[in-house]
């Protein structure tokens, strides 16, 4: 390659650097901004997340019913201390394991190391049994069962398994309907979420920066149309559109979530706790009332007034459309985690009712909700009514913006 060709491919590769590093804007949205958001996420909002099963186990109380003190001891190895209690307050405490208090209850036989010690593997008989009881959906769950079933699994090696675990009674003790809907309810709002952005994206972009992009505002503002009104008409049309976005793609997401769990199911071996989860017979969406759907709807498409209502803004100060997709494609980093919070945290639960006057994220655990059947209305109407306002807000925000000549202006 002689010197006037490499001199002329630098010359190109100049041109494109300085016109990406001459655009201040593109430097922000392209090289700098998604680094950010990244960092953010990974340095805060992971360790959060990580850090929330761990604050919900150490609640969580281990109770026992005749425990050995041989089994204690291998029980306080592995963190956990029994609490002991008689017979007179299982139904309490299995009560509460039901309502997922996230307590354990283990109830042991009496004489039972006599028992193992006397009972003989090849004799055909029946071996002494352990019962445990759980709630698979609540938060300490994973912590709490692994832990008990390895201090189990030890004791029993050593003495060449004597005994059985859950035999002919124990186990979970969470209904099989709310194994179901806790399941569509970490599933389905994420999709939700994930697919209104993309739609709002898509189309908001399009429809603001492209108006900009073509210099159609100023034939607009020629009629007697008003900022405000056109702002007003532009949200609610495009929020209807990445409504029904969203709509589209979580139904197939959710008609094809049988025949996955079904597969999954089918294809690995699961243990006792975790197999009601991916029971294909508790995941169906009829086990909602046409009420559950129409607040659902409401709830969605508040929530497409604020995302669109968002994605107006920065798309405004772009001057193309491409350019506009650019500096909002970062925010699905944010929309993600807010929408993945309900999967590790109050979870199906009841919460303060201020969580719900924060935009976005009182839209994905309403939605979080409404999917677990445990939301109350004064909830449902927080919800709907702050993401009305932050969008009527937004909307005068962006009606200031269509005033403003240099932001009409592409060049």
């Amino acid at each position: 390659m002689n010197f006037a060709v490499k001199n002329k491919i630098l010359l190109v590769a100049k041109k494109e650097w300085d016109r990406f590093f001459g655009d201040r804007r593109m430097v922000i949205s392209a090289l700098i901004f998604p680094g950010v958001m990244i960092y953010i996420v990974y340095a805060f909002f992971v360790p959060l997340i990580m850090d929330m099963p761990t604050r919900k186990a150490k609640d969580s109380v281990v109770y026992a019913i005749n425990p050995p003190p041989v089994i204690q001891s291998i029980l306080e190895h592995t963190g956990i201390t029994l609490t002991l209690i008689s017979e007179n307050e299982k139904e309490s405490v299995l009560e509460g394991i039901a309502e997922r208090s996230g307590n354990f209850l283990i109830v042991f036989p009496q004489d039972f190391i006599e028992k193992v010690v006397v009972y003989d593997v090849r004799s055909g008989e029946v071996a002494p049994e352990i019962l445990l009881y759980y709630n698979s959906l609540s938060g300490s769950f994973a912590e709490h069962y692994g832990r008990i079933l390895t201090a189990l699994a030890a004791y029993e090696s050593s003495i060449a398994k004597k005994f059985d675990v859950n035999r002919t009674a124990g186990g979970d003790m969470a209904d099989t309907g709310a194994v179901g809907r806790h399941l569509i309810a970490i599933v389905l709002p994420v999709f939700l979420l994930v697919f209104i952005f993309h739609g709002a994206m898509a189309v908001t972009t399009e429809a603001i920066t492209g108006e900009k992009e073509r210099g159609t505002f100023a034939t607009i503002f020629i009629t007697s149309l008003t900022p405000i009104e056109l702002a007003a008409g532009k949200i609610f049309g495009l929020s209807i559109q990445s409504f029904l976005c969203g709509i589209s793609g979580t139904l197939g997401i959710a008609l094809s979530l049988p025949k996955l769990v079904d597969s999954l199911a089918s294809g690995f071996p699961m243990q006792d706790g975790m197999s009601a989860l991916l029971n294909l017979n508790t995941i169906s969406m009829n086990q909602y009332s046409v009420v559950d759907f129409c607040i659902l709807a409401l709830v969605l498409l508040s929530t497409a007034c604020i995302i669109v209502t968002i994605i107006s803004i920065i798309a405004i100060y772009a001057r193309t459309a491409k350019e506009a997709q650019l500096l909002v494609s970062p925010m699905i980093i944010v929309f993600l985690f807010i929408s993945c919070l309900n999967m590790f945290y109050n979870q199906g639960n009841q919460i303060a009712i201020y969580y719900y006057f924060i935009p976005i994220y009182n839209s994905a655990q309403s939605m979080s909700d409404i999917f677990n059947q445990s939301y109350a209305l004064n909830q449902i109407i927080a919800t709907i009514t702050t993401n009305i306002f932050a969008g009527a807000i937004g909307c005068f925000v962006l009606s200031r913006l269509l005033k403003t000549e240099k932001m009409l202006i592409t060049s």
